[in-house]
């Protein structure tokens, strides 16, 4: 990543820019129409100069599309994959579980709408499974505890209660766990431990 290179100014304005800037087309042109104004005019840069660090410039921005591109398809591939993200929530580590029904963007980030309502970053993804590692992912879980979202009226989580995971059942290609008569949708587990 390249760090931007904010102008000399005084006050609140210079101290505002985090080390997470990064130095976008119009940056790097003022920075060098500034080092061409200030240039010591007995000594001028010489075109080689500027048409190699135009050069690089332009390939690092060519390097950025790319990868962009990259996690767009990477992403696009999981469409109607089943996938197990990890992300935080109020600080706190959340399991989430559904179906990818979309791929968007937002800023540098690649998101993934599942089937339960929910968006994860691409890079929060810790696993997609077919049926079959469904089933082994439940199987992981029977004999240990975990921890189940509580819903009010309306449809928001308002708690979280330990369940103990007897068994589980996966139908139409949704993975359930089981405590005692209870069959609980894997998209409910916040998490497991």
């Amino acid at each position: 990543m390249i760090t931007s290179v904010s102008p000399v100014t005084s006050g609140r304005a210079a101290t505002e820019r985090t080390a997470t800037d990064t130095l976008g087309k119009d940056d790097f042109l003022r920075l060098l129409i500034t080092q061409l104004r200030y240039q010591d005019p007995l000594s001028p840069m010489e075109d080689k100069e500027f048409i190699a660090q135009m050069a690089q410039f332009s390939s690092l921005e060519q390097m950025r599309n790319l990868y962009k591109l990259n996690q767009l398809q990477q992403a696009t591939s999981l469409l109607g994959r089943s996938v197990l993200a990890a992300k935080e929530t109020d600080g706190l580590p959340e399991q989430v579980y559904g179906r990818v029904t979309g791929v968007r963007t937002f800023g540098d980030n690649v998101l993934l709408l599942l089937d339960n309502g929910t968006e994860v970053k691409a890079d929060e993804v810790i696993s997609v499974m077919d049926e079959q590692g469904l089933n082994q992912y439940l199987q992981g879980l029977v004999g240990s505890r975990a921890w189940v979202r509580v819903y009010n009226d309306a449809g928001e989580v308002i708690d979280l209660r330990q369940v103990f995971v007897d068994s589980y059942e996966i139908i139409n290609g949704v993975g359930y766990i089981i405590s005692g008569e209870e069959r609980i949708p894997l998209a409910d587990v916040w998490a497991v431990g």
